[in-house]
């Protein structure tokens, strides 16, 4: 179980993560979002699955894969209002070659939930429980929103 609470106090938003970014990685984004179009059926069906559910996100503004799921994950807050946090602070550690992640900056999840890469999707249940995990892209469904209702209906 986790803190949802203390994780609420630590990260933003989608829509604050993706406004604040750097221009060049927010245009990117942004141009993704205005580009991207939601499988309608999906959508309706996440609709109600998303309900009480939290998604918690490690990005980076210079994760390819990042600039790929975000603006997917923006439309999810702003059209089925699912609860999604981002801690945006991910940083490696390339003079460590046995630490993978500087934390800090990155939060203390990146080691405490063994995070190998990114962005790690996570949803919670409103308890703070596990449901399941997108690790980098879909892998069982051709897009987000589809692993996203997939993971959320097992």
């Amino acid at each position: 179980m986790v803190d949802l609470q203390d994780i609420r106090k630590r990260t933003l938003s989608v829509r604050q993560y993706v406004d604040g970014a750097e221009p060049a990685a927010r245009d990117t984004m942004l141009e993704k979002y205005r580009s991207y179009k939601l499988d309608i059926k999906v959508l309706e069906s996440l609709k109600t699955a998303v309900r009480g559910v939290t998604c918690v996100v490690f990005s980076a503004s210079w994760c390819k894969d990042c600039k790929e799921a975000l603006p997917v994950l923006l439309h999810l807050e702003e059209k089925v209002s699912l609860e999604v946090r981002v801690f945006g602070t991910v940083k490696t550690s390339p003079l460590k070659p046995d630490q993978k992640w500087a934390v800090p900056p990155s939060p203390p999840e990146m080691n405490e939930w063994k995070i190998t890469h990114i962005p790690w999707i996570e949803f919670f249940d409103p308890r703070g429980k596990r449901i399941g995990t997108i690790i980098e892209k879909p892998h069982v469904k051709e897009t987000l929103e589809a692993e996203v209702l997939y993971i959320l209906e097992r």
